[in-house]
């Protein structure tokens, strides 16, 4: 897996750890709420979206077809086997601990003064772990193992992840927990999926 990606992924949950230990998921989710406007709404609605299949898509897309031009037929087999291993895992792992921590509610049933976001579809349970922040990091990580040097950008995918993580906060979609452990299970689930395709932790 990419180094960069992976000290700077590790640096951001550090940083979000000791949150999660200093002052908890609720005084964490309240400090985020207060960071609340028209613009952020808007934003964070769209950062979001890089969880689901807008993203997934092209990315897979780009991957098989555009950056191993130029390279045999072996090269593309393996990250097809490391996308494919890589994104089911990072696609079922969350379903499975939604359905084991079923009864775990989301912001929303739990913080009676969160104010609605507009356009929002709103989800009161299944809160663990994060499935749009285990996804993305998983795809993320599997880009700036996979693509092209020129392009891999591992400090920016790193910043996805953030990104993203934070958004599933803000839009009370999750507590800061549920994110943490979805991107550390996104970090397994492209690394499997890395070792399942040949790529040794160098790539």
């Amino acid at each position: 897996m990419n180094k960069k990606f992976i000290y700077f992924f590790f640096i951001f949950w550090s940083f979000l750890g000791v949150a999660f230990g200093a002052i908890g998921s609720i005084r964490f989710h309240y400090l985020i709420q207060n960071l609340r406007s028209d613009f952020l709404d808007s934003l964070f609605q769209k950062i979001t979206l890089l969880g689901e299949e807008y993203a997934i898509i092209p990315v897979i897309l780009i991957l098989v077809f555009y950056f191993p031009q130029g390279k045999d037929i072996k090269y593309r087999n393996k990250v097809i086997i490391s996308l494919f291993v890589g994104l089911c895992l990072g696609g079922v792992l969350p379903q499975l601990g939604k359905l084991l921590w079923d009864d775990s509610l989301r912001p929303w049933s739990l913080l009676t003064d969160l104010e609605p976001i507009e356009g929002l579809k709103m989800s009161y349970r299944r809160s663990f772990p994060s499935g749009h922040t285990t996804i993305t990091t998983t795809w993320a990580a599997l880009w700036a193992s996979t693509a092209n040097p020129k392009w891999n950008a591992p400090i920016l995918m790193t910043f996805v992840v953030l990104f993203v993580a934070l958004s599933r906060v803000y839009l009370n979609m999750h507590w800061l927990h549920d994110v943490l452990a979805g991107g550390l299970l996104g970090i397994f689930s492209a690394y499997i999926g890395l070792w399942a395709g040949g790529f040794n932790k160098r790539t």
